[in-house]
């Protein structure tokens, strides 16, 4: 068993604004350290999430992660403690505020590659429904 998440907000601006230079650069390194921190097993590629998030209807202000962990405490670590850690805490430079829980999580098989289509209709159920094992936040 392992678990995915899948994490998303609302860009105040389009990636390719100048105020979203700072950002945009550290998406590479960001990534690069998740798919090399300890307990990371996978994640949707960039092609296949703008193509995704497009078809669900998503605009370019969306951003958006799945990935599949080993377990919870991995994800906690590289979210909380790596570089992603640093700009986490500088996410309102380039996040609009949200009233809904940005975070989802839920047990898989460590070879499940979930679908951002999937992962947004758990989000739904942990807005409406509250945690269960189908879908849960950092805590159940």
């Amino acid at each position: 068993m392992a678990i995915a998440q899948m994490n998303w907000g609302r860009l105040r601006f389009v990636l390719e604004d100048k105020r979203m230079e700072e950002f945009a650069e550290s998406l590479n390194n960001v990534y690069s350290l998740a798919e090399n921190h300890p307990g990371f097993i996978w994640r949707i590629p960039d092609s296949q999430s703008i193509s995704q998030l497009s078809d669900l209807g998503f605009d370019k202000l969306i951003s958006s992660t799945v990935s599949v962990w080993v377990d919870i405490e991995s994800l906690k670590d590289y979210t909380y403690n790596s570089l992603h850690g640093v700009y986490l805490k500088r996410s309102s430079d380039w996040f609009q505020k949200v009233d809904s829980p940005q975070l989802v999580i839920w047990n898989v098989e460590t070879n499940d590659k979930p679908t951002f289509k999937e992962s947004f209709n758990r989000l739904e159920h942990l807005k409406f429904k509250g945690s269960s094992d189908y879908a849960y936040g950092w805590e159940r």
